[in-house]
């Protein structure tokens, strides 16, 4: 028997377990009547697909260009598991290669953020420009003219584009910008990320690892609202939420906002019997870059709004909250702004990077009230991160079994809504005075898309 027909059962076997695994991914998500099968958290071969198929291919974020300001800065980040260097050139240019040298597959920098010229890899001195050009090689003679040097430059992610600040990356060939992928959902982006005249990071991302699958972190920032009352459940018991025994007609009325690539928000208003918190208690010296940068439509919805969380599919979620009093400020308000990225490392652990932004020009003293909020609730060790992080360690624990991972958990709250006649923007919003599954419905429906297709993001 060849060697060839030896090998042709094996490969055969696992393209048909792929196929398997491909199409029992129809069943294992329902989203129209609101069922995800609890394998998807912890599977082997499901994770395997979306390294392929997600993170081989999604836009990803990878930095904020506040970050990168002058020529020859970087920082190192990742996509998926694939380590990057996000690096301004000489040009100005922002780039973002692959963190391995193109010789041996050392990493070529092992810092987390800095500024140079060039990066020689510590192994065999293989050096390039912040182009991403090969520049040097010892004993490039002894190559005998075997070596292109113009042809073995570190590996460039071939699509690169910002929007609002915040640089994304891609590495499939594709057609398809950015903002065609953002879509809808710049229109309330925009009040967050471009309100005012610029925003900047407040120093390095925070980062932390969790014994959980990524999707749990991405799926509850996407729009899951019921367990606040629950997990969160110490503001209620300190009286700094009183929100579980107000009427239907006090509630603060919110808005669901979903798009066709599984990205989300929600927008949600102060109740009435609260302090008013304009432009989401930003600083009165910035409400006229506010209201010169976005429309009457978005000022409008803006004004009386408390809190705007949502996620960028597949794994960038954002929060900002504007209800903490300023330390000293006599009930003054202050609002905090975070994203946060859960980056896969296995079936049942993440990389959390959390960063913390605010305007440019706000004044310092309220940056750092910004700062110190975003610290005590969702820095590392924050209130509400604490409460968060050991539910999905415990969902995840809890569904590597055999038995447990064959349960089909509930997402139905909500499975009749109508689209608001009054949102303001573009596309489909719905209105909700209670919480809704409607958001982590179309999160688990686009990744269900997205692996079971393997088509272009």
């Amino acid at each position: 028997m060849s060697v060839a027909k030896l090998k042709s059962p094996g490969l055969k076997n696992r393209k048909r377990k792929r196929g398997e695994i491909e199409a029992s991914l129809r069943a294992l998500v329902r989203a129209d009547i609101g069922e995800v099968n609890g394998k998807i958290f912890v599977d082997p071969e499901i994770y395997e697909l979306e390294r392929e198929r997600i993170f081989g291919k999604a836009w990803l974020f990878v930095a904020h260009e506040s970050e990168i300001p002058k020529a020859g800065d970087f920082v190192t980040r990742k996509m998926g598991e694939d380590p990057v260097i996000v690096w301004r050139g000489q040009d100005g240019k922002v780039r973002v290669f692959l963190n391995v040298c193109r010789h041996r597959g050392r990493k070529v920098c092992g810092e987390d953020l800095g500024c140079a010229a060039q990066f020689q890899c510590p192994y065999h001195g293989w050096t390039y420009s912040n182009k991403g050009e090969l520049i040097a090689v010892p004993f490039y003679e002894g190559y005998q003219g075997r070596l292109d040097k113009g042809e073995l430059g570190l590996y460039e992610a071939p699509r690169v584009e910002s929007y609002g600040e915040m640089v994304f990356a891609s590495w499939e060939k594709g057609k398809g910008s950015l903002g065609e992928y953002l879509g809808e959902m710049k229109w309330v982006m925009d009040l967050l990320f471009r309100r005012s005249d610029g925003m900047e990071v407040v120093g390095s991302p925070m980062r932390w690892e969790v014994d959980a699958n990524w999707k749990l972190g991405a799926a509850n920032f996407a729009g899951d609202g019921t367990h606040v009352y629950t997990t969160h459940g110490f503001e209620p018991a300190l009286g700094l939420r009183t929100m579980r025994g107000r009427s239907e007609k006090e509630r603060p009325a919110n808005y669901v906002f979903v798009t066709g690539e599984g990205h989300s928000a929600t927008l949600v208003s102060a109740p009435a019997d609260e302090p008013a918190r304009p432009y989401l208690a930003l600083p009165k010296t910035l409400w006229p870059q506010v209201e010169s940068r976005l429309s009457r439509e978005q000022l409008d919805l803006l004004r009386p709004l408390a809190s705007v969380v949502g996620n960028l599919f597949p794994n960038l979620s954002f929060l900002c909250n504007a209800k903490q009093p300023v330390p000293g400020g006599a009930g003054e308000l202050v609002s905090f702004f975070t994203l946060r990225q859960w980056q896969p490392t296995a079936p049942d652990r993440m990389e959390v990077w959390s960063w913390c932004l605010v305007d440019r020009d706000a004044p310092e003293e309220w940056k750092k009230a910004s700062f110190l909020c975003y610290t005590r609730l969702f820095g590392a060790a924050g209130m509400f991160e604490q409460d968060d992080l050991e539910n999905w360690s415990e969902i995840t624990q809890a569904l590597r079994g055999p038995i447990a991972r064959r349960l089909r958990l509930q997402f139905k709250l909500g499975l009749t809504m109508t689209p608001a006649r009054d949102w303001p923007g573009p596309g489909m919003a719905y209105r909700q005075s209670t919480p809704v599954d409607f958001s982590e419905r179309s999160f688990y429906r686009r990744w269900q898309e997205r692996i079971a297709r393997n088509g272009a993001f």
